[in-house]
């Protein structure tokens, strides 16, 4: 979008300059946003004066945006290779940032970014390090975020606001998020959740659109469950997982839907690769059972009860790890016991031996091993 380019100083003008355009001419089909550009960052930093606070702030939407960016082209066994990111390679990667928000008082700044990485730069950063990278995309997708209460299906506007938030335009994996409507029946989502292919295409020519995602977030009992279903741009996809509620609402739905989009794009970049796609799990009545696919334990195998502390670098270190662990074949059940900055204490079930679990580990990029008595992992 022209109007993310822009400096903050003439926006006013670039608005009235593309409502002059679009009046002008019919709206062309719309493609996906760049690769480059990250919206919807925010920021939160404090510093002895508004001036530091809002220059660690704007440093620190641009650090973000690259690392997203990274994470985008970069294939998931090729992140080892990236060198450390300065500052100064940072500030020399940057093509622009536009403000979406903003407030500030005498040592707080809080704002919400845009920020577009040089195309042509980022390329020549990552040849000359010899760090392999693809542009492919996936199929646009829609993602229709609905909660159930009761008999009843419904538009959940935190939830859908969770996914809003989310910068799915110009993902790896783009989609375009939907608004469910009130005639969409519960007998029609439980269809698609059994895997029902007549349920979904239904719903698909119902809403009007290609590939279709059923993302289901419900919370009660102390827990937040998060449901998908449909198809994403790899085929088919039924993926669970419940996550302890200790704090903000928000945030809960906020980290939840981030990690289910995180699923999302990590199953299109694990497909690339010619790796098995995540496994998918079917959920029962209360119930989840996992589908057999390569790689995972045998049938019949009882599953074992894990805890295991992770150690993380910051919120999107956290993120990233989730998404990735849901990609273990195998894992199921995973739940979130308790999270700080820089650390989390998760509970999960695998069916098979430990060393079979620290090898699919060792796979998908973690260090899996114990500590004074207590599982711990990490990236590796």
């Amino acid at each position: 979008m022209v109007w993310r380019r822009l400096t903050h100083g003439t926006r006013r003008a670039g608005f009235a300059l593309v409502a002059i355009l679009l009046a002008l001419a019919a709206p062309p089909a719309r493609g996906a946003e760049s690769l480059y550009d990250v919206g919807k960052i925010s920021v939160d930093t404090t510093a002895a004066n508004a001036v530091a606070a809002r220059s660690i702030g704007m440093a620190e939407a641009e650090m973000r945006a690259v690392k997203t960016v990274l994470e985008r082209l970069v294939p998931a066994n090729g992140q080892e290779q990236l060198p450390e990111l300065t500052r100064e390679i940072v500030e020399g990667l940057i093509a622009g940032v536009s403000i979406r928000s903003e407030q500030n008082s005498t040592t707080r700044y809080i704002a919400t970014l845009d920020v577009s990485v040089s195309e042509p730069g980022l390329k020549q950063w990552l040849q000359e390090n010899g760090i392999p990278y693809s542009e492919a995309r996936a199929p646009a997708i829609s993602i229709l975020p609905v909660a159930i209460s009761g008999d009843s299906v419904k538009d959940d506007a935190a939830w859908r606001a969770a996914w809003e938030d989310l910068d799915v335009a110009h993902s790896i994996t783009p989609a375009t998020i939907l608004r469910a409507r009130p005639e969409l029946s519960l007998e029609t989502v439980k269809g698609v959740l059994a895997g029902d292919s007549r349920a979904l295409e239904a719903l698909q020519a119902d809403y009007g659109y290609g590939p279709l995602v059923i993302a289901i977030g419900e919370s009660g009992g102390g827990k937040f469950v998060t449901r998908l279903a449909g198809n994403d741009g790899v085929g088919a996809i039924n993926f669970g997982r419940t996550d302890t509620v200790s704090g903000n609402a928000e945030v809960i739905r906020r980290e939840a839907a981030a990690t289910a989009f995180a699923i999302i794009e990590n199953r299109w970049k694990t497909s690339q690769s010619g790796e098995q796609p995540a496994t998918e799990v079917k959920f029962g009545e209360g119930a989840q059972e996992e589908v057999p696919s390569g790689g995972e334990a045998p049938v019949g195998e009882v599953p074992r009860n894990v805890v295991a502390v992770v150690e993380f670098q910051g919120l999107k270190d956290w993120q990233d790890i989730r998404g990735r662990l849901m990609n273990v074949a195998g894992i199921q059940a995973l739940e979130v016991n308790s999270l700080s900055a820089r650390g989390a204490s998760i509970t999960f079930d695998y069916a098979g031996s430990l060393d079979r679990l620290q090898a699919a580990l060792d796979q998908s990029g973690f260090v899996f091993d114990e500590r004074d008595g207590t599982f711990v992992l990490r990236s590796r």
